[in-house]
């Protein structure tokens, strides 16, 4: 079975299961703050325990083709909240910010703007409207290819998310050479990378603000500044960011890490974006229109 139509299908059949579940009011839903369930967490293990390869040049090598094991429908916190399953990012289920484990510390004036988007999310989240994700919120890359000087991630957006598909492309360039001055905001900012150890660091500046973070208006202004952590240990690679904005944020805002296993054989696929959704999106229930 082709894994990206596996999971296409696994999403269809989410959105279904999503609507006949009864999510608790201030539930977020996001795949970095869902646990996928102990069948997919033991492929996780099994994945981790094969031997970690290296490039010529002697680091750990993040080629390849990297995807989320099979989700779970929901979960249960130890607080007794539901958490649907996102299957992908940018899905969700209405809700408020305290349902989210680990949400950013956003400064307390801030708090109800954060509120109010998220009660309007259909509307006022950019994701909604085929723009890209941007970091940190596209997560951990569909697919990289590594060479000594410059590592290139690509990301596919896919069925599920919001409006948007396509594939967004990040080059970055890891001789040591320090950000660019002269570059206008970008979605996916201006990247320069570097090793330490075994985990790549990505070192981002220049977003635009027309990005969330994540869900439930999670959004930020023009200082944003997001350190990334690429590091592989086996067939698994596993994403780490750390956001700073001292526009918005009291202090540095450090992301639930994801882990997505290697598949083999496979490579990134151009899907189509015919936005035809908006004109149906009536409220904020995340329901449409009768037709």
């Amino acid at each position: 079975m082709n894994s990206r139509s596996s999971w296409r299908r696994a999403a269809i059949a989410g959105c279904a299961i999503l609507c006949l579940l009864t999510v608790r009011a201030g539930a977020q839903v996001d795949r970095a703050t869902v646990s996928h369930g102990a069948a997919a967490e033991a492929e996780i293990k099994a994945a981790a325990a094969k031997p970690t390869p290296r490039a010529s040049d002697g680091h750990v090598d993040l080629s390849g083709y990297w995807d989320f094991p099979q989700p779970s429908v929901s979960e249960h916190t130890k607080d007794g909240v539901v958490y649907a399953s996102p299957f992908i990012p940018g899905a969700n289920a209405p809700g408020q910010m305290q349902g989210d484990p680990n949400p950013p510390p956003y400064k307390p004036e801030l708090l109800a703007k954060v509120k109010e988007l998220a009660k309007n999310q259909t509307h006022a989240d950019p994701a909604f409207h085929c723009k890209p994700l941007g970091v940190p919120r596209v997560g951990p890359p569909r697919q990289v290819i590594q060479t000594p000087k410059l590592v290139a991630l690509f990301y596919q957006v896919d069925i599920g998310e919001g409006d948007q598909s396509g594939i967004g492309v990040r080059l970055i360039p890891t001789d040591g050479r320090s950000h660019r001055k002269d570059v206008d905001p970008m979605y996916f900012g201006d990247s320069v990378g570097h090793w330490e150890g075994d985990t790549l660091i990505v070192d981002v500046t220049h977003l635009t603000e027309d990005t969330w973070l994540g869900i439930s208006g999670y959004f930020h202004s023009a200082a944003l500044h997001v350190v990334e952590r690429y590091t592989r240990k086996g067939n698994t690679l596993t994403y780490e960011a750390t956001v700073e904005d001292p526009m918005v944020l009291t202090k540095p805002w450090t992301m639930t890490p994801q882990t997505v296993r290697l598949e083999e054989g496979m490579v990134v696929e151009q899907p189509p974006c015919d936005e035809r959704d908006e004109q149906h999106l009536v409220n904020d229930d995340h329901h449409t229109r009768d037709f």
